[in-house]
């Protein structure tokens, strides 16, 4: 119950400070707007916009974690605000500090949904939302499993599948790759078809793709 309330606090808290940022975005206040993030992101988070840029999600992934075993919330609020840095930053045509923030969006989201998908899965969409701003650039094999894996939470399992198959042009078919896409295509056999047609990608389709890559796999 106490994590519950937590978690229900810390929601009311990004919901609201979303909305002041969005009116702060409307009335062309970046700057205010930024210190929002950044009083939000020290108290739920720990952590200031200074130390974001200037370390690693890897070193920050330590800082947030310090002395704790249990983090998805924190994670959830990095993620969630990192978003809004993104946004804030995009407003002002700064391409590579966009990148870096939603990049960085969706360490968050990921970790807090692989550290407890039932926290998680509340902002899997806003997860999703920023992988979609993302797709445009290149990132790391490790970075298009997580974005494959926050569209498969996410039920957007079109966009699941697409970043698959990116992922296997940019590897050329590697094996370990093909491997990974059957698990994918086995784990939404066992979906409701309903929902797989809500993810755009109905089990006929599923059932192809698993034969389509067996005869990679083969090759």
């Amino acid at each position: 119950m106490i994590k519950n309330d937590y978690m229900k606090e810390v929601e009311n808290t990004l919901k609201l400070v979303t909305e002041e940022v969005d009116m702060d975005i409307i009335n062309g206040n970046l700057e205010e707007a930024k210190e929002r993030v950044n009083k939000c992101l020290k108290s739920l988070v720990g952590i200031d916009i200074g130390t974001v840029d200037v370390f690693s999600f890897n070193t920050l992934e330590g800082l947030i974690s310090k002395d704790m075993h249990y983090n998805a919330e924190k994670f959830i609020a990095f993620g969630c605000l990192m978003k809004l840095q993104g946004d804030l930053v995009s407003k002002e045509n700064n391409e590579t500090s966009k990148i870096q923030y939603y990049s960085k969006s969706i360490e968050g989201f990921y970790n807090a949904y692989m550290e407890d998908d039932e926290v998680g899965i509340k902002f899997i969409n806003d997860a999703a939302l920023v992988a979609d701003e993302l797709s445009k650039y290149e990132f790391s094999i490790e970075m298009d499993r997580k974005v494959l894996k926050i569209y498969e939470a996410a039920n957007r399992l079109d966009k699941a599948e697409d970043t698959l198959y990116y992922m296997l042009r940019k590897t050329n078919n590697d094996g370990s790759i093909i491997l990974e896409g059957i698990k994918f295509y086995n784990r939404l056999k066992q979906m409701d078809h309903d929902k797989l047609k809500e993810g755009n990608l109905p089990f006929e389709e599923v059932e192809d793709g698993i034969l389509e890559l067996e005869k990679r796999l083969g090759n």
